[in-house]
């Protein structure tokens, strides 16, 4: 009998992460490099261009409706993520950050070219999912991230 199955080991999920961390550390000093000033732009272009391939089902294309389904998707890949409005504001708060994790492997500045472009990332998801631009605002970084979006056009 044939079997497809893969066998992990804790040592296996270890040495991806560090090849991941490895690959995301150059990722990003390439893109910072190559990019410049506009590397906020690259990374809320890519985040449009993931959140067309997110699996969603909006009936209304609001900034609130865009955030439930942000949360409920990355739920669903068990990142520990809340989002709630906090007047004009999304508020997006990450717990075990995935991004820090990946900094704190590879001596990367909290809060530095990676966590932002991750923020921007995010917020091309919320644009492109509510149908109008948004703009990332770092609050806090470290074991839980915090940040907010403002979005260009008032909530209904």
């Amino acid at each position: 009998m044939m079997s497809n199955e893969l066998t992990l080991e804790a040592r296996d999920y270890d040495m991806a992460f560090t090849e991941i961390s490895f690959l995301l550390d150059m990722f990003v000093n390439t893109i910072v490099t190559f990019v410049g000033k506009s590397t906020p732009a690259l990374a809320v272009a890519a985040g449009r261009r993931m959140a067309d391939n997110m699996p969603v089902h909006m009936t209304e294309k609001t900034p609130e409706v865009a955030l439930q389904e942000l949360v409920r998707i990355f739920r669903i890949q068990q990142m520990e993520i809340d989002g709630r409005f906090d007047g004009p504001e999304a508020a997006i708060i990450i717990n075990h950050c995935p991004i820090r994790s990946v900094c704190l492997q590879r001596n990367m500045e909290i809060d530095g070219q990676a966590c932002q472009m991750f923020h921007y990332y995010m917020a091309g998801i919320l644009a492109e999912l509510a149908g109008c631009p948004a703009r990332p605002k770092t609050v806090a970084t470290g074991e839980s991230c915090t940040f907010n979006v403002a979005f260009s056009r008032p909530r209904r």
